[in-house]
C-alpha cells in the first residue's frame, strides 16, 4: 500500500496508514473579493464545506488535514469572511480536522476557538510515513525522515491542451538536503497539492515555480527531475519545468 494516494478527479490524496484526507488552499473568504466587481458566489464555502464532508463519508476517511490558508484575508478577518468561515466549519461538524497553518492564517486558531470549533493548528502535522504542512517554511528534522512530504501554498496547474488545469507536482530528493540537514530519508518525496478552492485554477509550473516553496527553492527537492500528474493520477508528458 502506498503511504500516499491521489483520490481520482479530486484535487485531494489519501494518506493511506491513517485514513486522513488532505487538501489544500482553501482560501475561504475570496468570494468577497469578486463581490467587490459584481460577482456573487453565495454561500461557496458552506458548499465546499458540505463537499469534503461527503468526501470524508465517501472514503471512509479517519479525518481530515488542511494544508494551511484555510482563509484568504492576510490580516485581521472581516465579518463577510469569518460568516464564510462559520458556513464552511459548520458543514464539517462531524469531521475531525487538523490543520497545518499557513502563510493566510494569522489569528486563525484564536478565530476557530471563538467559534467553538475543534480544529488545532499546527506548524506541521507528523504521522507514521507522512509529514503534512503548508509550504512556506523548511521542514522539521523529524518530517525529512519520512516518506514523503506533502504540502500546498503553490497552487500547482499545468497547461493542458492549451487550458491550465489543477495538477500535482511529485519531487524527488534534491542536492541541498545534505547541506541543511544531519540526517534525512535518501528516497524521500515531495508532494505539492494543487488549491482545493474551485475559484483558484493555480499557478502554472515552470521555472519560477521553484520560487514559491523553499523546499525547491533551497534544493531540499529537484524540480528539474520532479513529474506532474494531473487530478486523475495521469503522468503529463515532459519535464514539470515544461509542462
Amino acid at each position: 500500500m502506498q503511504p500516499v494516494s491521489f483520490l481520482n478527479g479530486i484535487p485531494a490524496l489519501m494518506v493511506s496508514r491513517e485514513r486522513l484526507i488532505a487538501i489544500g488552499d482553501l482560501h475561504v473568504g475570496i468570494e468577497e473579493k469578486y463581490s467587490g466587481s459584481g460577482i456573487a458566489f453565495p454561500n461557496a464555502a458552506k458548499r465546499t464545506g458540505a463537499e469534503i464532508a461527503s468526501l470524508c463519508a465517501q472514503n471512509k476517511a479517519e479525518g481530515l488535514v488542511l494544508l494551511g490558508d484555510v482563509k484568504h484575508g492576510l490580516g485581521n478577518v472581516t465579518h463577510a469572511e469569518l460568516a464564510e468561515l462559520r458556513g464552511f466549519f459548520h458543514e464539517l461538524r462531524d469531521v475531525r480536522i487538523m490543520i497545518a497553518r499557513g502563510n493566510h492564517d494569522a489569528y486563525l486558531d484564536r478565530m476557530l476557538e471563538h467559534m467553538g470549533i475543534k480544529a488545532a493548528v499546527h506548524r506541521e502535522i507528523l504521522l507514521s510515513e507522512v509529514a503534512l504542512m503548508h509550504g512556506n517554511s523548511m521542514p522539521s528534522d523529524e518530517a525529512v525522515m519520512k516518506k514523503y512530504i506533502v504540502c500546498g501554498h503553490a497552487h500547482m496547474a499545468a497547461q493542458v491542451n492549451g487550458i491550465d488545469r489543477k495538477a500535482w507536482l511529485v519531487a524527488p530528493v534534491g542536492s541541498g538536503m545534505k547541506e541543511h540537514y544531519q540526517g534525512y530519508n535518501k528516497k524521500i518525496r515531495l508532494v505539492v497539492a494543487p488549491a482545493f478552492n474551485r475559484l483558484i485554477v493555480g499557478s502554472r509550473m515552470g521555472p519560477q515555480t521553484e520560487g514559491h516553496i523553499p523546499l525547491l527553492n533551497n534544493r531540499l527537492f529537484d524540480f528539474s527531475g520532479a513529474k506532474a500528474y494531473d487530478l486523475y493520477g495521469s503522468e503529463l508528458s515532459g519535464p514539470a519545468g515544461a509542462v
